[in-house]
């Protein structure tokens, strides 16, 4: 296992990588105002993995748009079902959001939306696997593991550009139709 840290304006976060890919990233929390300082915490020797990795996220909480697409991830230890809704949610590009029901019907599961909203609650990988960009279907934002929940989620959509019409996404910016689940 190998870590290097990234550094923003919200705090510190980790990306952990194997030799197949990344493992795990924690986030900092975003939803705090205050500019926090560099305070390393023990991990693992970096590797060019986590070096590269941890630069384009720092980019990322810097409001550069970021494409993770070729990043290795190595999800070897998720069931077949998150693996599939994972893989999905992959493909979701920079500023684009999708609903829970959509990607349960792209995995070819249509009533399996929140079995969906259990697999993203268990996202190893935030921001690489960008499960902040699914909601509710009428928009809401619903279940955001990461430090400052569903306030999170909002300030990462905004970044990316995202409107809302109040606390609800802008029907807009969601994906009514993409290609089938691999």
């Amino acid at each position: 296992m190998h870590s290097s840290h990234f550094l923003t304006r919200y705090g510190l976060g980790v990306v952990y990588a194997t030799a197949l890919g990344v493992v795990k990233v924690e986030i900092p929390d975003v939803t705090r105002n205050e500019t926090v300082q560099r305070v390393e915490r023990p991990g693992f020797e970096p590797s060019d993995i986590t070096v590269h990795v941890a630069g384009m996220l720092q980019k990322y909480f810097h409001g550069e748009r970021i494409d993770f697409g070729d990043i290795p991830v190595d999800l070897g230890c998720i069931p077949p079902f998150r693996h599939k809704i994972l893989t999905v949610i992959r493909n979701l590009p920079f500023g684009v959001v999708s609903t829970y029901g959509q990607v349960a019907r792209e995995c070819g599961s249509p009533s399996a939306a929140r079995a969906a909203g259990g697999a993203l609650a268990s996202n190893p990988i935030p921001i690489i696997i960008p499960c902040h960009r699914v909601v509710a279907s009428d928009g809401r934002l619903t279940g955001f593991s990461a430090p400052g929940g569903e306030r999170a989620k909002m300030v990462l959509l905004k970044m990316e550009g995202v409107e809302f019409k109040g606390l609800l996404v802008d029907a807009n910016h969601m994906v009514l139709h993409r290609a089938a689940c691999r």
